[in-house]
């Protein structure tokens, strides 16, 4: 019998976490799919349902500050932003991709906790969608990134 890889991938702790997800409308048949598979990847390393926070905005531009206030109202682990955007289809494509991945970096080096980034910018939706479906879906990706970061901060703690 071969052991399920996701399994392998939960890291010590998971159990202990709470993780926020911010997830963008647009172009939700993608970002939906990545929210299902996040939520689906943290339940299996033993997060608990209630402590999975999901808010939901607009677009890929609101990310950064919903994940901000979601850190200070629900003071979770981590947060994930999901979104997308494709330059083909998205006339502000890199207005968007610079402020997301700023607001991110921005995020990150003057909080308490980790944002994990999992925006898809590609030059295609369909190369999006394909990023967003079966054993490569990113939003489970994400999700096992942030629960090895919040492990990751509790070993900085203990030492």
């Amino acid at each position: 019998m071969n052991p399920d890889p996701a399994a392998a991938e939960c890291p010590a702790n998971s159990t202990d976490a709470s993780v926020g997800i911010v997830v963008s409308d647009m172009h939700s048949e993608i970002t939906g799919a990545m929210l299902n598979e996040a939520i689906e990847a943290l339940k299996h390393c033993g997060v608990e349902q209630e402590d999975i926070y999901v808010a939901h905005v607009p677009t890929a531009m609101e990310l950064t500050f919903a994940a901000r206030q979601m850190s200070i109202v629900q003071e979770p682990s981590a947060v994930i932003m999901l979104g997308c955007a494709s330059k083909a289809d998205d006339l502000l494509f890199d207005s968007i991709s610079q402020s997301v991945t700023h607001g991110a970096t921005e995020l990150n080096l003057h909080s308490d906790i980790p944002y994990i980034f999992g925006v898809l910018l590609t030059p295609t939706l369909a190369e999006a969608k394909a990023l967003s479906e079966g054993d490569g879906n990113k939003g489970a990706e994400c999700a096992i990134s942030a629960l090895k970061m919040v492990n990751m901060m509790a070993n900085l703690v203990s030492c």
